[in-house]
């Protein structure tokens, strides 16, 4: 498929043009550590103080606590924390996400190492090691997706870790029946809707308006042209919501901002999916004939072995209140997804 191949080839030469040293740890036995500290979404930034009050720690800043495009009010990426490299102790290092950098002018090349686990589970660790500062700020904006994707890697594998503790039995069973698939569905998570080769998994709140959401729907897969242009996938989320997601007012269902006075794009991007070649898309949705809303994500996605396509989507909506931690919690049960083959190979590889 000749936009697949456009997107690895793309992946590869940012990684050598970019990564110019990186020490990366797949999925492995979990180690013998403790578990992971901090609140959801923090980073701890350790650095000399001279750095973080200059144009490393603006640059810095800027890279993780930019506001997340998709959301219905400003909320950054991270919630970047500032530790001076003198007082980083023990104390901070079960932390979940930390962030090192330092300089060394007798260097002649920058180096970027990313660890999993190295004093934590789940845990990740960047150390960047630069002659300057002006090429630390390089690193820090030419890699700021890679390395935002590879955090938030780590905060939805504690989330889904939490998550299988405490399964949905009858919701997990329902998706496993229908779609083939493990999914870490939380308590909480009921069966909505169920229709053909379509599921939506609904979390409700009793004394507060609030809902998390999980939809699950496949179609045969055709032609890539097709399955994976950006708006036929925009527009078939809208076709399933019109069809299976109903407001509380008559004749109101969900969409998105797709009407001529309301054009709202989807903020689209190729992923790579537990391995597999998707395509990713994050917006608003809303209700017609209401007064509802709130972000979504969808990914869309082949399972090569029976030749369908999956369009996993999740949304929120919780009026009121931050939503950047509720979005990633839903996000974080869409990339708990695993196929019976992929589940028995990383059983094998958890048991080394």
């Amino acid at each position: 498929m000749k936009t697949i191949m456009k997107f690895w080839h793309k992946s590869a030469v940012i990684a050598v043009l970019f990564l110019l040293i990186l020490s990366a740890c797949g999925t492995v036995e979990r180690p013998s550590k403790p578990s992971a500290s901090g609140r959801a979404g923090e980073l701890l930034a350790v650095m000399e103080p001279r750095l973080w009050d200059g144009k490393t720690g603006n640059t810095f800043q800027e890279v993780f606590r930019a506001a997340i495009p998709t959301l219905n009010q400003p909320e950054p990426l991270f919630n970047t924390i500032f530790i001076p490299r003198r007082e980083f102790s023990k104390i901070f290092e079960t932390h979940r996400h930390i962030f090192f950098i330092d300089l060394d002018a007798s260097l002649s090349a920058p180096s970027i190492e990313i660890t999993r686990d190295v004093w934590a589970y789940p845990q990740l660790v960047v150390r960047v090691t630069a002659p300057d500062e002006e090429t630390v700020v390089r690193i820090l904006r030419n890699n700021a997706q890679t390395f935002y994707d590879r955090f938030i890697a780590v905060e939805y594998l504690r989330l889904e870790n939490a998550y299988r503790r405490m399964l949905q039995h009858s919701s997990h069973r329902s998706v496993k029946d229908a779609f083939g698939i493990d999914m870490a569905i939380p308590e909480g998570y009921f069966v909505a809707v169920e229709g053909e080769n379509f599921i939506w998994l609904r979390k409700t709140a009793t004394r507060e308006e609030f809902d998390q959401a999980v939809m699950i729907w496949t179609l045969d897969y055709t032609d890539p042209a097709i399955d994976f242009n950006e708006d036929v996938i925009w527009a078939r989320r809208d076709s399933i919501t019109k069809k299976y997601i109903p407001g509380q007012m008559p004749g109101s269902y969900m969409t998105t901002y797709n009407q001529p006075d309301l054009k709202l794009r989807p903020v689209f991007r190729e992923v790579d999916f537990n391995g597999k070649y998707a395509i990713e898309a994050r917006s608003l949705w809303r209700l017609h004939g209401d007064f509802m809303g709130g972000p979504f994500v969808n990914y869309t996605f082949v399972d090569e072995n029976t030749n369908r396509l999956f369009m996993l989507d999740g949304w929120v909506f919780a009026p009121g209140r931050d939503k950047r931690d509720f979005l990633r919690q839903v996000e974080a049960i869409i990339w708990s997804t695993r196929f019976p083959k992929e589940k028995e190979e990383q059983e094998i590889t958890d048991l080394g």
